[in-house]
């Protein structure tokens, strides 16, 4: 298993640079029979929307980034320690299925459970869902990344207030 944090200070954000950072260790470190391009390709939608969302709405200065590499995944880990989700300050049911955003072909689901998880999925969108639309709060990055994935789910720690995502992506 190959394994490297990569750190990243809002001060000092390059965007850029720092996603061709995280994509150069993943090129570099992926078994031979890996799909690289399609790897590479989640990886850069996935690394772009964790970052964007700590400079838009985490409120830190820093953002650590672990990247693990198996024989047979991908893993891409976000902490920070600032503001929850706002699905995680809102008294939502446990274990219910919450839709948060959609677009034309699929709704994003959130289900939170009693520890301050969320785990997220997609379903392909049907005619009652397109009714419903302007009830559904606007998470496009969180299904984009939930499109991307093959496990998706956010921890919140109320002590440390430390958010933790985490995505995995198989191969």
């Amino acid at each position: 298993m190959h394994n490297k944090q990569f750190e990243f200070l809002k001060s000092s954000y390059h965007l850029s640079s720092d996603i061709q950072e995280i994509l150069g260790f993943i090129n570099n470190e992926l078994p031979p029979a890996a799909p690289v391009a399609e790897l590479l390709f989640k990886a850069k939608i996935i690394v772009t929307e964790l970052l964007t969302n700590s400079l838009k709405h985490a409120g830190v200065n820093s953002t650590i980034i672990n990247v693990k590499i198996s024989e047979h995944d991908l893993s891409i880990i976000k902490i920070d320690f600032g503001n929850p989700l706002s699905l995680i300050q809102k008294n939502y049911p446990v274990n219910t299925k919450i839709p948060i955003s959609n677009d034309i072909l699929h709704t994003l689901y959130a289900i939170l459970d009693s520890g301050k998880n969320i785990h997220f999925f997609c379903d392909e969108i049907n005619m009652e869902d397109i009714l419903a639309v302007e009830n559904i709060v606007e998470h496009f990055g969180l299904l984009i990344i939930t499109k991307a994935a093959d496990k998706f789910t956010y921890h919140y720690n109320e002590q440390t207030k430390e958010n933790l995502f985490e995505i995995t992506i198989k191969f």
